[in-house]
Parts: C-alpha cells; sequence; structure tokens
C-alpha cells in the first residue's frame, strides 16, 4: 500500500515537472503516460514488456493528440472559410470568377444584384451575354489582355442588364495564378457617366453662351462707332 502511495506522488510529481519543462507532443504523450505506466509490476522479467506496452501506449497518446490537433485545425479553416464567403459576398463590389471562354464560375451577391439575377442562375452562363453588342470588341479585347499579358487589365463597358436598360461598368481583372480563370472585380459608374454627360453638356451652353455674349459685344462696339461716324450719341 506504501508502495503504491510513493508511485502515484513519484508519478504526480514527474507529470509536472514534465509539463513544466517541456511543450512538444511526444513529451506530452509521456506525462499522459505516466500513471498508466506505474500501474504494472516492476519486477525485472517483465522489463521488456513494460518497456513496450510504454512505448504503445505514448504512441496512441500522440496519435489521439495529433487526432485532436487536426480536429481543431480542421474547425479552424471552417471557421476562415465561413468569414470568407461572408466577406465575399457582403462586398460592395460586384466580382466574377470567368473560365478563359468567359463563362461564370461564381460570383458574389453584389454581382448578381448588378445583372439583376440570382447567383445560383449565374453560374455557367456567359457573361459576354450581358455585354452590349458596342461593348463586345472592348470586353473580348479585355479578356485576351488579361490571358496574354498576365496583368491587371481595366475597361469601361455598358452591359443590357434589365428591361434593355444599359448599365456603364468598370472591369478590373487579372488571371489567376494556375492561368485557368479570370477574376473580374465589376464596378457600377452609370451614375458618374451620366454626370459627366451632363457636365459636357453644361460646358457646351456655357461655350455656346459665352461666344454669344463675346459676339454680343463687338456688335455693340460696331453699332456705337457707326453712331459716332453719323454724329449721333453712343446707344451702348
Amino acid at each position: 500500500m506504501l508502495l503504491n502511495i510513493i508511485i502515484t506522488k513519484n508519478s504526480n510529481n514527474m507529470k509536472t515537472q514534465l509539463l513544466t519543462n517541456h511543450s512538444d507532443l511526444r513529451q506530452k504523450a509521456e506525462v499522459n503516460s505516466l500513471e498508466k505506466r506505474f500501474t504494472f509490476s516492476l519486477d525485472a522479467p517483465k522489463a521488456n514488456f513494460l518497456a513496450i506496452n510504454h512505448e504503445l501506449l505514448v504512441h496512441q497518446i500522440e496519435l489521439e493528440m495529433q487526432n485532436e490537433e487536426l480536429v481543431n485545425a480542421n474547425k479552424k479553416v471552417e471557421q476562415l472559410s465561413e468569414k470568407y464567403i461572408d466577406l465575399y459576398n457582403l462586398a460592395p463590389m460586384g466580382y466574377f470568377t470567368l473560365t478563359k471562354e468567359g463563362e461564370i464560375v461564381e460570383c458574389n451577391l453584389c454581382a448578381a444584384n448588378l445583372l439583376r439575377k440570382s447567383q445560383t442562375l449565374l453560374v455557367g452562363s456567359r457573361f459576354g451575354f450581358f455585354v452590349t453588342e458596342v461593348s463586345k470588341s472592348v470586353f473580348n479585347q479585355f479578356i485576351e489582355d488579361i490571358l496574354s499579358t498576365k496583368e491587371t487589365e481595366t475597361c469601361v463597358i455598358s452591359l443590357n442588364v434589365f428591361n434593355n436598360t444599359d448599365t456603364d461598368v468598370l472591369l478590373t481583372g487579372h488571371i489567376t495564378r494556375d492561368d485557368e480563370h479570370c477574376l473580374i472585380a465589376v464596378t457600377d459608374i452609370s451614375e458618374l457617366i451620366a454626370n459627366q454627360k451632363k457636365i459636357a453638356k453644361l460646358e457646351c451652353f456655357n461655350g455656346i453662351f459665352i461666344d454669344r455674349e463675346l459676339k454680343m459685344v463687338e456688335l455693340k462696339k460696331e453699332v456705337n462707332q457707326l453712331l459716332k461716324k453719323a454724329g449721333l450719341e453712343n446707344k451702348y
């Protein structure tokens, strides 16, 4: 009875010492196996058996720890994946993943809303289907440049998204590292283009107005000169 108490105390002391001084998996397994190790008889004829049993016990605990670490790592990967999906879907910019042929492999929620389609329906369809006829050549060249230069490319095109309504967008794209897909970011700039057109019209109108005013000033000068030659007072 006294021997069992001494062995138990020694086991606990050794366990505490190992946990304090070492942190690798093998040593942790050694610690967890101490109590089980000292439950066997310490008779000399059984020394080899105890040594083999100890190694098997340590290896089993190592495997259990490794499995636990793998489970925890898998949980972290799943959590990161969920965060990525949330960030991807909730991004304020539209993102598309296209094949080299222009087929949509993946898109986020903003991209689907831009095209007025569900994400499920868009996957497998051609992005070029939504490009207006006047922009098709620009879009095709854009894809060719991405595949050939492997650099980030940009272009401005118009998309036919709903009830034949054209939407002006800025495309920014580059090829994936495996050279298999094109990653496209789409920014709706229709409001910006509309404002630019309004500004251009106002500038044109302002130019016409100023030109008209300058002509009026010259005309008034000519009238005053004619009145002066006739001996009359200036009218302007």
